[in-house]
């Protein structure tokens, strides 16, 4: 795993970058890990919109899926109270720090939500490299296009 020095600076760093997101940590998957929030209303996405990054660990594939999984199901938890597809939507960026070579899980991963978006992202601080699935499922095409660049712009290192 990397070290925690690293972990933390690659932290101050994406804080940094996601200047005027409401900061806040909590427990997820059994990591006490920070979280960046923000609302807005987009009308690309008809609505308000939930934008949550969340940063954990992991050194396997199944940690990841797992850490994944449960950042999403806590940016649920933070959505506002439209409902999904009538005005509320979100999008939910697991970003794991990790050493471990996890691009062939990340590529794979392809999480399916009703009206919001799971978006897992491995960096690797040391490493400077940010993987991701760079695939795009037909309904989502416009949105993917906007997750990926938040990925190399915003999340990675």
């Amino acid at each position: 795993m990397e070290s925690d020095e690293s972990v933390e600076e690659y932290i101050e760093t994406l804080a940094g970058r996601l200047d005027g997101f409401e900061r806040s940590t909590t427990t997820v998957d059994d990591q006490r890990v920070p979280v960046f929030h923000d609302r807005s209303l987009s009308l690309s996405k008809f609505g308000l919109v939930d934008t949550v990054f969340v940063v954990g660990t992991a050194d396997a594939a199944s940690q990841a899926r797992a850490f994944s999984e449960a950042a999403f199901e806590h940016g649920l938890s933070l959505k506002s109270k439209f409902p999904r597809g009538l005005g509320g939507n979100l999008v939910v960026y697991p970003v794991v720090v990790s050493e471990t070579d996890l691009a062939d899980w990340v590529r794979q991963y392809g999480p399916k939500h009703w009206s919001s978006f799971e978006f897992p992202v491995v960096v690797d601080p040391t490493e400077g490299t940010a993987d991701y699935d760079e695939s795009s499922p037909l309904w989502g095409v416009i949105y993917y296009k906007g997750f990926r660049k938040t990925a190399e712009t915003t999340i990675k290192p």
